[in-house]
């Protein structure tokens, strides 16, 4: 059922780098991706693949995770990611940012129905990424998203008090509160 796959496709910041993922692996999730609809059915966005393991451990060093963990610097070397995918857009015409956001979340639907867990990344050092893989003059960075199999859990409970920071337990489990279905269903009544 989607929805259990929507409680799965979490936001995964620690990782089992001895369970990589295949290039066709990701290959089948841009695959997912590139069929979801775009606006003005252009097909603007382009994956960029980053695989190799020096790469994705620089790559790792370089995000600012999880801002909420202001104890934690992020997935140490152990931890890290086997991939990234790099979501660009042409220089030129850039791409709505609702395409982006498909295009991430299938990325991460059809992650969790492989066993295989994500982060949707914005807070990365989008210049010097630019330099290092020559976009400069032909693509935008859009979007990161760490790919690998999970090696934390993390679980949904129901916000208590309006606050929706996330955070790890005694357990060291990630809890990520959402606010009820009661407070964001509204009828016309309701307004």
């Amino acid at each position: 059922m989607l929805l259990d796959l929507v409680k799965k496709a979490r936001s995964y910041r620690r990782y089992d780098p001895k369970k990589p993922v295949s290039t066709d692996t990701l290959k089948e999730l841009v695959e997912a991706a590139r069929l979801t609809p775009s606006a003005g059915n252009l097909q603007r966005l382009r994956y960029l693949a980053v695989t190799e393991k020096s790469d994705v451990l620089a790559l790792t060093k370089e995000v600012k995770w999880a801002g909420y963990l202001s104890d934690w610097d992020g997935p140490t070397d152990d931890e890290a990611p086997t991939a990234y995918l790099i979501l660009l857009s042409p220089e030129s015409t850039g791409v709505s940012q609702i395409d982006v956001g498909i295009a991430a979340e299938t990325i991460l639907l059809a992650a969790a129905e492989k066993g295989i867990g994500g982060c949707m990344i914005l807070n990365f050092p989008r210049e010097e990424l630019t330099e290092r893989y020559d976009l400069a003059g032909k693509y935008k960075i859009e979007l990161m998203i760490s790919i690998g199999v999970p090696a934390e859990k993390v679980e949904l409970e129901e916000m208590k008090d309006g606050n929706v920071r996330y955070y790890r337990d005694r357990s060291d489990v990630h809890r990520v509160p959402k606010r009820p279905l009661r407070e964001v269903f509204l009828t016309p009544k309701d307004l």
